[in-house]
């Protein structure tokens, strides 16, 4: 068989996957995960958002370019903040800022609260909004329902 007939069978299957759609691919992740993600919205325990934070790395992992920062600044803030707690030996589920734990050092609090104010932040708010409203808009799904 000569080069060029081979170049020419294997050309378009090579093109085809390296084709393969990146935003496709984030989309069908963020109906994997929605169920989960939906779970966690409803849940009134204030801990159960770190059982998906695993469920954010991987659609961060996935995600197209123009999306993957406002991951990076939803997450970030998120890990520092269960840091911060699991440092203090504070369970995120029973933690009050208004009632902490008496036994709670003043630098395990300010820490705590300095990563709070972080999630609470104008940055990572709008970094949710807009993994949130990239999902709508690319994927026709949102991230929960």
């Amino acid at each position: 068989m000569s080069r060029s007939l081979l170049l020419a069978l294997l050309l378009p299957v090579a093109l085809a996957a390296c084709s393969s759609d990146p935003a496709e691919a984030y989309c069908e992740a963020v109906e994997e995960h929605q169920e989960a993600l939906t779970d966690v919205a409803a849940a009134e325990d204030a801990g159960a958002l770190f059982e998906v934070l695993d469920t954010y790395d991987d659609l961060h992992a996935r995600a197209p370019r123009d999306i993957a920062d406002d991951w990076a600044a939803v997450i970030e803030p998120l890990r520092d903040l269960e840091d911060a707690l699991e440092h203090a030996g504070v369970d995120p589920s029973t933690y009050s800022a208004e009632e902490p734990p008496a036994e709670l050092s003043a630098d395990d609090r300010a820490a705590i609260e300095a990563a709070a104010r972080k999630v609470g932040s104008e940055r990572t708010v709008t970094a949710m909004g807009a993994v949130e409203q990239h999902a709508l808009d690319v994927c026709g799904t949102p991230l929960s329902r």
